[in-house]
């Protein structure tokens, strides 16, 4: 079970820890204003090329606490999933957590750029 995004870029939001509009924090928006109501499950989204730099800053701004390789280090020790004990013995918090799944997508959109030069925007929908 969980909430997947697909389009330009396809994963799965991390279960329990990031909300699905995510992609906002490294400057998604919604492709076309409208109001939600009860039967949508997604939401379309537009990253445009001109937020690279800003994305790129974000994401060395997680980069440079260090969490991203402490939660890198637990996955690789404890690689079944982890626990509140597991947490606190590395030392991550609810936030790292939240931190990391960003880092996660945020990346997925720099490479998207990255291997698709000629793209103007990232399209991607956000399931709910």
């Amino acid at each position: 079970m969980g909430r997947y995004y697909w389009g330009d870029i396809e994963g799965k939001f991390m279960f329990a820890v990031q909300p699905s509009d995510a992609g906002e924090r490294f400057g998604a928006e919604m492709v076309e204003e409208r109001m939600l109501t009860d039967d949508d499950h997604c939401i379309d989204y537009v990253v445009k090329r001109d937020k690279y730099d800003f994305i790129s800053k974000e994401l060395e701004d997680i980069e440079s606490t260090g969490i991203v390789d402490r939660i890198n280090d637990m996955f690789e020790k404890y690689q079944y999933g982890y626990n509140d004990k597991i947490l606190k013995e590395f030392k991550i918090t609810d936030q790292d957590m939240r931190n990391y799944a960003d880092h996660r997508l945020g990346k997925k959109i720099i490479e998207y750029f990255d291997n698709f030069s000629k793209e103007s925007a990232c399209y991607f929908e956000a399931e709910l």
